[in-house]
């Protein structure tokens, strides 16, 4: 009690002496402190204990009271008893018990003068003519973490080409015979010559001309001929004609067909009277031939590229990306031109709606910002869930007395900011409640392979077609729209929303001639919101140590020496920090600054009425 009082009397001898520098050393004490902040672990790393404790040895007798992580423990109270009670130092702190005197304080004790002097000169402190008060806000940045569905908005591309076809059809194609192309000579037959056809068809019609000097035949019934042809008889009557002849015949490519010539006697003619010069015998035959043929018919084909199942989503948009108008291409010769109102589209479709996941808090708070997105999960080419950072600006206020150009801060909410949080408290209670827990776990395993915060795979299904999602991230109280969830994917999306699930990982589940129907969601399930914040931000993002597949989820437990290689104070304990205060009376940093200053004032009044 003397001691506590001695060391009071001298911080306010302190104040006295030298109140425009306090600020200063105390600044300089907090910059002290936090260059220590984490060098508590590096110095336990590096201790040697051989090298700094006499007489030490790394395995001494107390030894054999330790049972290991499985012992439910030894009872020390007679091993105790016997060595205080047989050993020098055992002695030595029972005589210096039952001998040492009472430490007596009185009022009129000297060495409280000079905390009597700072309580009655305490104005001097801060001279209302050299200070005055002052109230400041500063901005104080916290990041967040946290996780959600994106939306996956995708995209199919249709393109139209010209293609074609032929069609069967006939044209009419026009063949003419010359007589003096067929070669005509007499034969037992009579006067005969072939013709060659050159195409294959029906002749659909006929005609033929001929022409000679009637004149020097003078009625002689020899001189007047008669051609007979596949197509009719031509009788040269006159000097010149034009009869008609019968349509119908069937052309062959390459066949010969006969013709022949009689006079008006039915005499075949001979070479000297047909070949005469002056006769000058001449017919032309003209056929209209029906020829079969291809035509070739241009053809508009559309193309599709869909990097996804168009089924798993609904159409959202389209846009033209080339526009309409005509093209031309040549087949076999011949140019066609073909009209488009658009030559290419873009279709949108909404495949994934975005969700809030455990974001929503920073989400609807103006103040938050995303500062860093990472993709966890990716499905077609498109982030399905990602893993977002928020950094969120609170303002924190303050009182102080400005003394010249200094700043004192009165209220001890300089600390506060500076350290750029205001839930030390929590932080620090969070860590200690994580490795609590962590040796919880340990306690209550019966073999030597440890594993700590354990969880279980669950999974929940996502149709395809988008009709039922038994993995929606929230509105579980409602049953709209969930009537075909299981119960235990009921239970899954209640952990969600309680923040208990690390997602692992999306796969189809149902794929029918290779179209999936069904998709599932596998997560890792832990009994509290610190398993899940130490396996997801230790074990996944600071160790890089995955949680399987999808299909698959691999929930074990971190090892021992796999949580000591965890920085804990990397860690965004926030989550944590709702259950921690509803779960006890913590106060809140600013209450346990109110307190330590009501005792500080008990023990001082206490002082005073001795």
């Amino acid at each position: 009690m003397k001691s506590l009082w001695l060391v009071t009397a001298l911080l306010a001898g302190f104040i006295v002496n030298f109140p425009v520098t306090a600020n200063d050393d105390f600044n300089s004490g907090m910059d002290y402190a936090r260059g220590l902040k984490g060098k508590d672990l590096d110095t336990f790393k590096s201790f040697k204990p051989a090298d700094n404790l006499p007489d030490y040895s790394s395995s001494p007798d107390a030894t054999k009271y330790y049972g290991g992580v499985q012992s439910t423990g030894v009872d020390l109270t007679s091993p105790g008893s016997n060595t205080l009670n047989s050993t020098e130092w055992g002695k030595a702190v029972t005589d210096s018990i039952s001998k040492q005197p009472k430490d007596m304080v009185t009022a009129d004790s000297p060495f409280l003068d000079n905390g009597r002097n700072a309580e009655n000169n305490a104005e001097t402190v801060f001279d209302p003519k050299l200070c005055e008060s002052k109230e400041f806000e500063k901005s104080v940045f916290t990041n967040y973490v946290c996780d959600r569905d994106l939306q996956v908005q995708q995209y199919c591309t249709r393109t139209a080409t010209i293609s074609g076809h032929y069609e069967d059809t006939t044209e009419i194609k026009q063949v003419v015979i010359q007589s003096q192309g067929i070669a005509f000579a007499s034969s037992d037959s009579g006067y005969t010559g072939t013709w060659t056809s050159p195409v294959s068809g029906r002749v659909v019609a006929a005609s033929a001309t001929y022409s000679w000097n009637k004149h020097l035949a003078f009625s002689n019934p020899n001189w007047f001929m008669r051609v007979t042809t596949p197509f009719g008889l031509i009788s040269m009557d006159d000097d010149t004609g034009s009869p008609a002849l019968n349509s119908g015949a069937k052309l062959t490519e390459g066949a010969k067909m006969a013709f022949s010539i009689r006079n008006r006697n039915n005499k075949p003619t001979v070479d000297s009277i047909w070949k005469s010069s002056n006769m000058r015998y001449n017919f032309s035959i003209t056929l209209r031939v029906e020829i079969p043929s291809k035509k070739w018919v241009p053809d508009v084909v559309w193309s599709e590229n869909c990097p996804f199942d168009k089924a798993e989503g609904s159409l959202t948009g389209t846009e033209c990306t080339e526009p309409g108008g005509d093209k031309t291409v040549t087949v076999d010769g011949k140019p066609y031109t073909v009209h488009q109102d658009c030559w290419a589209y873009r279709d949108s479709y909404l495949t994934q709606s975005e969700s809030e996941g455990t974001c929503g808090a920073y989400i609807h708070n103006p103040a938050c910002n995303v500062i860093n997105q990472k993709c966890v999960d990716q499905g077609d080419g498109a982030c399905l869930h990602a893993n977002i950072t928020y950094s969120c600006e609170t303002k924190t206020k303050g009182e102080g007395q400005v003394c010249g150009d200094e700043l004192f801060c009165t209220d001890g909410s300089c600390v506060l900011d500076n350290n750029g949080k205001n839930d030390m408290f929590a932080k620090a209670a969070s860590e200690l409640a994580a490795v609590a827990a962590a040796g919880k776990d340990v306690a209550e395993l019966n073999s030597n392979d440890v594993k700590i915060f354990t969880g279980k795979g669950v999974s929940c299904k996502k149709f395809a077609a988008g009709f039922s999602n038994c993995c929606k991230d929230s509105g579980w109280g409602q049953d709209v729209g969930l009537a075909s969830c299981s119960s235990d994917e009921k239970a899954l999306g209640k952990a969600k929303e309680k923040r208990l699930t690390v997602y692992v990982g999306e796969y189809c589940s149902k794929k029918v001639l290779g179209v999936c129907l069904e998709k599932k969601r596998g997560y890792c399930e832990f009994d509290s919101k610190l398993a899940q914040i130490i396996q997801q931000q230790g074990r996944s993002w600071q160790l890089g140590i995955g949680f399987g597949s999808g299909s698959s989820p691999d929930c074990r437990g971190i090892t021992p020496e796999e949580l000591q290689k965890i920085d804990f104070s990397k860690v965004d304990f926030s989550a944590f920090y709702d259950d921690l205060n509803s779960g006890s009376d913590i106060p809140a940093d600013n209450n346990q600054m109110e307190k330590m200053k009501e005792r500080m004032k008990a023990m001082f009044d206490q002082g005073s009425s001795h």
